[in-house]
């Protein structure tokens, strides 16, 4: 019975080591290269994403980059409109101030006219009311009428003296 259990168990064994072998080629086959052939894609679809993500972080980069520029030159032409619209506003400041200063020139020129003329109409005003006393004080001391051509010679040789 030995040789009969040894017999079989050596059949028994060929049998499972074929079957292993059956076994381990069908999984390979239906099993084992599906399986890492899906690897194999998702991998490869992976590797994709990350390009593709690496690409979008590069553009965004440089979009960041772009918008930046943009930032500092509009931050650039603010600092130009500024400086413009100061100078333009002292330009109009020094404009106002000519023209005030020029209407305050015309006002004194126009109010030193004013002055003389009236200084001018008292000393005339002044010089006939003067003439007038004199004239009747020296009536008076002379007894007699001056004309008045009498008049006017004196006064206009005081004056002229």
């Amino acid at each position: 019975m030995a040789e009969l259990l040894s017999k079989d168990m050596l059949a028994d064994l060929a049998i499972n080591i074929v079957n292993i072998l059956i076994l381990f080629f069908v999984t390979k086959v239906l099993l084992y290269k599906p399986v890492k052939k899906y690897l194999a894609a998702r991998k490869e679809k992976a590797a994709a994403e990350s390009r593709d993500a690496q690409q979008a972080k590069e553009l965004a980069a440089a979009e960041q980059a772009k918008y930046e520029a943009l930032l500092a030159d509009a931050e650039t032409e603010k600092a130009k409109v500024l400086a413009a619209a100061a100078d333009e506003a002292r330009k109009t400041a020094e404009e106002i101030t000519q023209k005030a200063k020029k209407q305050a020139e015309a006002i004194v020129a126009d109010a030193n006219e004013d002055a003389k003329g009236i200084r001018d109409k008292a000393a005339r005003d002044s010089k006939d009311a003067i003439t007038e006393i004199a004239l009747e004080i020296s009536g008076k001391l002379m007894g007699r009428t001056v004309t008045d051509a009498d008049n006017r010679r004196i006064v206009d040789s005081f004056f002229a003296e």
